[in-house]
């Protein structure tokens, strides 16, 4: 780097301040001064700004491909692209919303670790409580019997001792490992503020692509926690024989195990973030609702009468109990009502009714539905006939 006279420091003019620059950089083409050439040359031996296939310096940006491009790039790659000069587009580099979206992510991420590293510390202490408990266990039992207990319970705590050590032992290499890239989160921080605040319009452009690339390599690590089993609750077991009465024939106190649980932890990234605000959450009401004729069914008339139902919005003929089970009315005989589960496609119950039955619905397992020649009726979900009558209806009429 050659010494400059009468020129500013260009790193410092982009941050409005006016100071005489010590050096020229022949590459950027602006001037550095004193206290910004150490991370000016840092920046430079960190961002590459020549192509490493045809070893040419990067001249236009591929918008396309979203790739640097020296001439010979163009020729063989990007003919048919939309190319875009990288002086023109470096201009907007430190002020783009790119650092901030990649600062959030930063933050995101380490309020994520924080989470997870908290709730493997508390997952540590339950493990604590969890052995207490169960040595508290075993030595009440051992308490009762004779002294033929020693050997066992001497066994039976080295087992407890193990799992927890084991467990532990896990727990604390998985949050070391969190830790560590936490430590190159902050790194990254630290980085990514000098850069915008000490490097050149064209380093920050570069560095804002190796930063990016960085932050999906940690965003891959987060997402990686939860899909892997670090993140599951780790849970001792104790499992005592039943058989201490018959003490001399026991050759161990019981099992120490070791069972996890789905993680309690869920992570949202900025990024998901973003996508879900752009997402328009657009209420409506019934007044906003116009109807549509889709299509017509002709039936032809016979000499029997028609009677056709369950066309209503409101529940008729059919209802759900739960989203597995629902309740059905029937209008033939056997007259009944059946509980059917639709999972596997089996009867759970039958109501008996005394006539035909229309228009059933569902309220806190009760069944509200209308019996011809009876009225409205109330049935609970799990009896097999007792019904109440809510209106009674003479004639016969039918009711949806």
């Amino acid at each position: 780097m050659a010494s400059a006279s009468g020129s500013y420091c260009g790193v410092c003019e982009a941050q409005d301040v006016v100071k005489a620059a010590a050096f020229w950089c022949p590459e950027c083409n602006e001037g550095i001064c004193t206290s910004c050439e150490k991370h000016h040359r840092a920046s430079r031996a960190s961002i590459n700004q020549y192509c490493p296939e045809h070893d040419k310096k990067y001249q236009l940006y591929c918008s396309q491909h979203e790739q640097l491009c020296c001439p010979l790039c163009i020729t063989t790659n990007h003919k048919k692209c939309d190319l875009l000069a990288i002086d023109e587009i470096v201009k907007t580099s430190r002020n783009s919303a790119l650092f901030e979206i990649m600062e959030q992510n930063l933050k995101e991420m380490k309020n994520n670790i924080d989470r997870i590293v908290e709730d493997r510390r508390q997952n540590l202490e339950i493990i604590k409580q969890q052995r207490q408990g169960f040595q508290t266990d075993i030595k009440e039992m051992r308490a009762k019997i004779n002294i033929h207990l020693d050997k066992l319970e001497q066994e039976i705590q080295q087992d407890l001792q193990a799992a927890e050590q084991k467990v532990m032992s896990q727990i604390n290499r998985f949050v070391q490992n969190v830790s560590d890239h936490e430590k190159t989160i902050d790194e990254l921080q630290n980085n990514i503020a000098a850069t915008k605040r000490f490097a050149t319009d064209l380093q920050t452009f570069f560095g804002g692509k190796m930063f990016e690339a960085k932050i999906q390599e940690e965003e891959k690590f987060m997402t990686s926690l939860i899909e892997d089993s670090g993140l599951q609750q780790i849970h001792l077991q104790c499992k005592l024989d039943n058989k201490m009465s018959d003490i001399l024939s026991m050759t161990k106190i019981g099992e120490i195990s070791v069972t996890t649980k789905p993680s309690t932890i869920s992570m949202t990234t900025d990024r998901e973030k973003q996508a879900q605000k752009r997402i328009p959450t657009i209420s409506k009401t019934i007044n906003d609702i116009n109807l549509t004729l889709l299509k017509q069914i002709e039936i032809s008339k016979g000499e029997n009468r028609i009677g056709i139902t369950a066309c209503t919005i409101m529940p008729s003929d059919v209802t759900c109990i739960d989203e597995n089970t629902v309740a059905v009315t029937h209008n033939a005989e056997p007259y009944q009502i059946e509980i059917i589960n639709i999972v596997n496609k089996k009867i759970v119950n039958q109501i008996k009714t005394s006539n035909q039955c229309y228009g059933i619905t569902n309220e806190n397992e009760r069944l509200i539905y209308y019996e011809v020649g009876s009225g409205i009726q109330i049935a609970d979900v799990k009896s097999e006939s007792t019904a109440t009558t809510v209106v009674k209806v003479d004639g016969e009429h039918n009711w949806n």
